[in-house]
């Protein structure tokens, strides 16, 4: 008798966490700023700051996918306003406020040539009632038209970029 209430109660249990997850589905908007420096290759310079729209839909508080368009304003020396599209997966471990953030996207939409964007974040999240605020710390990698050694021209480089960022989000 004892194994069959254990199982009846893990079934309930189990019925009530998948009933309860469909009601953390839905879309959602983040709005943030970030910049950082470029690491690699030498020397270490600051990046442009970006402000990023993003908007997506998060499957259950585990999962979410995203889409941000990022602008690059273009505020250090050598840079100009740019757009980047950055396809994005969010995975959040149930009941903690961390999450991983998976990103592969393009860059230079608007001062071409275009590149790839990829890279990963770890951040931060607190909210309640569908608001919140978050902090996450990245790496990102762009493929770029690099000078090269003679000065004569230039070279396709892949550059590594850290990045900071703080934002809001609405469920």
């Amino acid at each position: 008798m004892r194994t069959l209430a254990r199982l009846g109660l893990s079934a309930l249990a189990l019925a009530l966490a998948l009933l309860a997850t469909p009601a953390l589905a839905g879309g959602l908007l983040e709005v943030s700023a970030g910049s950082g420096f470029r690491f690699s290759p030498s020397p270490i310079e600051r990046i442009p700051t970006n402000v990023m729209l993003t908007g997506g839909y998060a499957f259950t508080d585990m999962l979410k996918l995203e889409l941000g368009v990022a602008g690059n304003l273009g505020d250090v020396k050598h840079s100009k306003f740019d757009l980047d599209l950055r396809p994005m997966v969010v995975i959040s471990p149930p009941l903690m406020p961390v999450y991983a953030r998976g990103i592969l996207g393009v860059g230079g939409l608007l001062e071409k040539p275009t590149h790839l964007v990829y890279g990963g974040a770890l951040g931060l999240s607190l909210g309640a009632l569908g608001v919140g605020a978050f902090v996450e710390a990245g790496a990102l990698s762009r493929r770029v038209n690099w000078p090269n050694s003679s000065g004569t021209g230039t070279t396709k480089k892949d550059i590594w970029l850290a990045e900071g960022r703080v934002g809001i989000y609405f469920k």
